[in-house]
């Protein structure tokens, strides 16, 4: 039985055409995409832009005239992280689209068993959540001081090896500086 090559070949090219067509009408959404938030008290709305870029900020009251400078920066940070987070879940619903056509198209050129990583290619956008991977940035972090911690203290013990090393040897030395005959005395 012969492959037909050509029709696999030109399957998988009308399939990409396809989804080319598609991801640039999704970019063109994108690109014109914004997302908003507005903090809890409504004193001010943000809207950012699809690479969490602050497009406005509107402050709906003068409460912030009162407030402490911590606390409108805490304030500020809180709804630029809520517009931040729905602009990437709306990226990422768009994104999600395109996962299907990565298996149609293993299947097509005879890929069909390589696996499929697509949260690892979100995993971007979602750290964008305030709540993304908490747990897992948390364990990172405690690891990589675990690790500077553990690189410190070797070389602290290498540090006090040799400081003891030295002073052995300079109580050596200064022994064998002291003139005969004068020993007994600084023994005392």
């Amino acid at each position: 039985m012969a492959i037909d090559f050509d029709g696999i070949i030109n399957d998988a090219m009308s399939a990409l055409h396809d989804q080319r067509d598609k991801m640039l009408a999704a970019k063109r959404e994108l690109d014109a995409a914004t997302a908003s938030a507005t903090s809890k008290d409504h004193m001010v709305s943000v809207t950012v832009g699809p690479q969490g870029q602050v497009v406005s900020m509107t402050f709906h009251t003068k409460a912030y005239q009162s407030m402490a400078p911590a606390e409108l920066a805490t304030a500020l940070v809180t709804v630029l992280n809520e517009a931040r987070a729905a602009m990437g879940r709306q990226v990422i619903e768009h994104i999600k689209g395109f996962q299907d056509f990565s298996g149609h198209l293993r299947s097509v050129t005879g890929l069909a068993g390589t696996p499929v990583e697509m949260d690892e290619l979100l995993k971007p956008l979602r750290s964008m959540a305030p709540s993304f991977d908490l747990e897992e940035t948390l364990g990172e972090f405690k690891a990589a001081k675990q690790e500077e911690f553990a690189a410190e203290e070797d070389t602290t013990v290498g540090r006090a090896g040799e400081q003891k090393t030295k002073q052995e040897e300079f109580a050596a030395e200064a022994e064998s500086r002291i003139p005969t005959g004068k020993q007994e005395q600084f023994s005392g």
